[in-house]
């Protein structure tokens, strides 16, 4: 199937094309959508595009112009409406009636929305926060969702309030209570009883989502569907009844306003490590920067603070293969390293090889190039056994040397040879090696994804996001997805600022990923938590962990 992505531009019917068939053509109706998304501080409703819709039926439809919709999609005037699209639409509100109050003068109510925070309301009434705050005697610009607050007209002079009354409690009576002795006061205290006490469950979880999104220009489809996997996320807990404030900031738009990130109670993204890197800079290690998809971003831990690394690190998952071979090994099985002799992956060997000491793990090593054809066979032969199994790591991320492995490994087995293939994650991406070789060696991968689609939440996800995006969700999709519930749940429960200490007790399973983290002294977290899958005879791939 075609796969779609969400985007924010959209093509308009050619005036030739439309003439041609003006006689037949009947416009699509066009429903108005709910949906809200917030795009650099700004609110619009998103709407999918049918086919035979106009840009001016759409506009019709929700009561604004067709130059507003031009605003909102700068690309549109382009590329024009195409069908499955994503525009977005301005947010249009009647005014709300002024009313009057006896000490403070003219003012009007507004109910505070999921998307909207204080300067959000601020810059639409033209006032200051300090002005809101003054006039409802505010102490915290935090907000709540359909929370009613009073809006000061620009030309009310704002009268100062009264301090509250607050009624003096007598105190108790002083009660002397006898101290237990020492040794009948020792472990009374559990700890997770020292931990709880900094737990404070959060109300409203704000989450800033800094994403390479291009909407002005030409949208980056693997952002769009991570995007896609966090508004499902959104949707998920809206039905749950968890409120969220998402706040989407498009990185290629401009910079993000500090203010905006570090009264955030967590920024997940950007995608790229020189993105989060300058994003690290900028805040300074007054809010937790999740790092999403890159899984070299991990290095940045060693320069920043407050820094969580959500995709496993290649280490953590050559470390897992390690054990996973001494798990499997018995007694009369053989274990052979293969590397490449002269290749691109010396980092990926020498980390499988620092792996395996670290489990302290004997083995052979055949050390050979590609060229070296067909002397190959003869070689693993000295080296195999046939009383055993043969696990056999392939300490490779080149695509024409896992190939040939897999190629000389199926030589052996057609000789007798029970085999057994160990390499890292990055061969699932191979295009040119049959999925059947792969069952025919019994690979086994460590990785930091993996679908089981055979899962009902897997199959629930991908029914509700092809209903919402008429699309299938991808390994980004998914990412956001599970990214963003798990963050989110973590910071509602533990709250602010403390919810990332929780990340070393929380582990957490998702739909494409597991989350297990590592801490270290400058706060910063490492996932350590992979999925191990085998590529069984059966031609079926199994998750077994």
């Amino acid at each position: 199937m075609r796969r779609f992505a969400i985007i924010l531009t959209s093509v308009l019917l050619s005036a030739a094309g439309f003439t041609a068939a003006a006689q037949e053509y009947v416009p699509t109706p066009v429903t108005v959508s709910s949906e809200k998304v917030k795009l650099n501080g700004k609110v619009y409703l998103s709407h999918v595009v049918l086919e035979r819709q106009t840009l001016y039926g759409i506009a019709a439809a929700y009561g604004v112009k067709v130059d507003d919709i031009y605003e909102a999609n700068p690309s549109l005037r382009e590329t024009g409406l195409r069908k499955n699209a994503i525009i977005l639409i301005p947010i249009t509100e009647e005014a709300a009636p002024v009313k009057q109050s006896t000490t403070q003068g003219k003012y009007t109510e507004h109910t505070v929305k999921w998307y909207e925070d204080i300067d959000d309301i601020a810059r639409k009434y033209n006032v200051t926060v300090a002005d809101i705050m003054q006039f409802n005697g505010l102490t915290s610009k935090k907000l709540s969702t359909r929370q009613v607050i009073r809006i000061p007209l620009p030309d009310t002079p704002l009268v100062p309030q009264e301090e509250p009354k607050v009624e003096e409690v007598p105190a108790a009576e002083e009660t002397v209570e006898q101290e237990a002795p020492v040794e009948e006061q020792k472990d009374t205290v559990s700890a997770l009883e020292f931990v709880t006490p900094y737990a404070s469950p959060k109300e409203i979880v704000d989450l800033s989502l800094v994403l390479p999104i291009h909407a002005s220009g030409r949208v980056s489809e693997l952002n769009m569907d991570f995007y896609s996997g966090v508004l499902m996320a959104m949707k998920d807990f809206e039905k749950e009844g968890v409120k969220v404030n998402l706040n989407v900031y498009d990185l290629m738009a401009g910079i993000t306003p500090i203010d905006a990130l570090t009264g955030s109670d967590m920024v997940l993204g950007p995608v790229a490590s020189r993105d989060i890197e300058a994003i690290l800079q900028r805040v300074e290690g007054k809010v937790p920067v999740i790092s999403p998809l890159d899984q070299k971003a991990s290095a940045l831990a060693a320069n920043y603070s407050n820094f969580i690394q959500a995709p496993t690190p290649a280490d953590s998952q050559y470390n897992d293969l390690a054990l996973w071979v001494k798990e499997d090994c018995t007694n009369a099985d053989r274990i052979i390293l293969i590397t490449e002799k002269g290749g691109s992956s010396a980092s990926a060997a020498i980390a499988i090889r620092s792996a395996l000491a670290r489990e302290e793990l004997t083995y052979d090593i055949l050390n050979y190039a590609i060229v070296e054809g067909t002397g190959i066979p003869s070689r693993l032969s000295e080296l195999m056994t046939k009383d055993g199994m043969n696990r056999v790591i392939a300490a490779s991320e080149s695509e024409a040397f896992i190939d040939d492995v897999v190629r000389n490994l199926g030589i052996m087995q057609g000789k007798g040879y029970p085999i057994a293939m160990y390499a890292p994650s990055k061969v699932r991406t191979f295009d040119t090696i049959e999925p059947a070789a792969y069952h025919n060696v019994n690979l086994h991968i460590s990785t930091s994804y993996f679908v089981d689609y055979s899962d009902h939440k897997v199959d629930s996800f991908v029914r509700s996001y092809r209903s919402l995006f008429n699309a299938e969700p991808s390994q980004f999709a998914f990412q956001g997805y599970d990214t963003a519930r798990y963050f989110v749940d973590i910071c509602r429960r533990y709250g602010t600022p403390h919810w990332p200490s929780f990340l070393e007790i929380e582990r957490g399973r998702g739909l494409h990923t597991d989350f297990l983290f590592d801490a270290d002294q400058a706060r910063n977290h490492q996932n350590k938590a992979v999925r191990r899958i085998i590529y069984e005879k059966d031609y079926t791939t199994s998750l077994t962990k």
